[in-house]
């Protein structure tokens, strides 16, 4: 059926599904910048040894991670500024676009690859 192993496609599976939850989290207010931050940094290490079979799910997963870093760093500095605000607002525009993204790659890598949905 696949010749990424299986645990290898759990452990995408497993990122994906973390980094979606830490992104709506946090467009949603329940997380603030500093607690995004601390998630991006962790996910971050989990992908550098994430096996690189899976890279058609890890690749959008890295692009959210990015973006919420830089989302993070803008919140952080948010000093109320319409510039700023503006800046952010940018920025969870394209979490929410990449949360989608990663999303829909999730499931046709399930399809493709039976990890669990």
């Amino acid at each position: 059926m696949s010749d990424i192993p299986f645990s290898s496609r759990q452990v995408a599976n497993m990122l994906a599904v973390r980094a979606v939850r830490h992104a709506t989290d946090f467009l949603q207010g329940k997380e603030g910048p500093t607690l995004l931050g601390m998630h991006v940094e962790q996910l971050q290490l989990d992908l550098l040894i994430a096996d690189p079979k899976a890279n058609g799910l890890l690749n959008p997963v890295r692009l959210l991670n990015v973006a919420m870093a830089s989302t993070a760093l803008v919140a952080a500095a948010q000093g109320g500024e319409i510039e700023t605000a503006a800046r952010l607002d940018r920025w969870m525009h394209v979490i929410g676009s990449l949360v989608e993204l990663v999303q829909h790659e999730r499931a046709r890598f399930s399809r493709e690859h039976g990890a669990a949905a």
